[in-house]
């Protein structure tokens, strides 16, 4: 995420009638493709509070309608680094005579090599998601992949990458936008949101519904997919409310 600006890096999530005016202000764009995909943007943050990266890599076929229900599955892609033992194994296959330094050289080294490529290891799971297809972000959704398929039906991804030459915007099918291609999307509808904020709102939201329990931390956890609890606990303290016992 790039850094916001420092005049509302610390500003609220945005509340419901801050995002149907981002969404009454894309109703507005007449390009039909333009206005359907932003909105089809806002739609899948605010009801999974999904990552850029996760956003920007669904596929079209990745989408399905069941019954009363549309689906999503998202990929998961979460980079680990690596160990002080998994550095020890990497320099005996590489350069055994590097274990002869110090432990204190060896640790700065250690630490110095988990920032890099090779210190770290991606771990790339599928997460589905579902919700009711009366849902009024899920018809936004609905409604842009139904235009895909009748316009631009050889495209891979939701978001496929394009190009403007002469004004003329065409679409390249097989690739997609990237993370920051997309938050470029939504800055033009307010110019203080920034994805990741939205993906705060569903959290915030899940917290202030539950309330501060662990049935909140695990719902959290499970719909922005966390890998700690910890970080789920985060939200719930920052955005649940404490609810004293009633006595009579």
């Amino acid at each position: 995420m790039p850094n916001p600006s420092i005049t509302y890096k610390n500003r609220e999530v945005p509340t419901k009638e801050e995002i149907d005016e981002m969404l009454e202000k894309a109703d507005l764009i007449k390009n039909n493709y333009f206005r359907l995909r932003v909105k089809t943007l806002i739609a899948l943050v605010k009801k999974f509070g999904k990552r850029r990266k996760e956003l920007a890599m669904l596929e079209r076929t990745d989408l399905k309608t069941e019954g009363h229900f549309f689906y999503v599955t998202f990929t998961i892609t979460k980079k680990h680094k690596k160990g002080l033992f998994q550095y020890f194994k990497f320099l005996k296959k590489t350069n055994p005579s590097g274990l002869n330094k110090s432990y204190p050289e060896l640790l700065t080294e250690w630490q110095a090599w988990r920032e890099t490529e090779l210190g770290q290891h991606t771990k790339t799971e599928r997460r589905t998601k579902r919700v009711n297809t009366r849902d009024r972000y899920a018809k936004m959704v609905l409604e842009y992949s139904d235009y895909l398929n009748e316009y631009i039906p050889k495209a891979k991804f939701l978001f496929p990458s394009g190009k403007r030459v002469f004004q003329n915007y065409f679409v390249v099918s097989d690739d997609h936008l990237s993370g920051r291609q997309l938050l470029r999307l939504i800055k033009p509808l307010n110019e203080k949101m920034w994805l990741h904020l939205l993906r705060e709102t569903k959290g915030a939201e899940i917290s202030r519904d539950l309330g501060m329990n662990i049935t909140a931390v695990t719902e959290v956890k499970n719909m922005l997919d966390l890998e700690k609890e910890e970080t789920a606990w985060n939200y719930v303290r920052r955005y649940a409310v404490q609810e004293a016992k009633t006595e009579t």
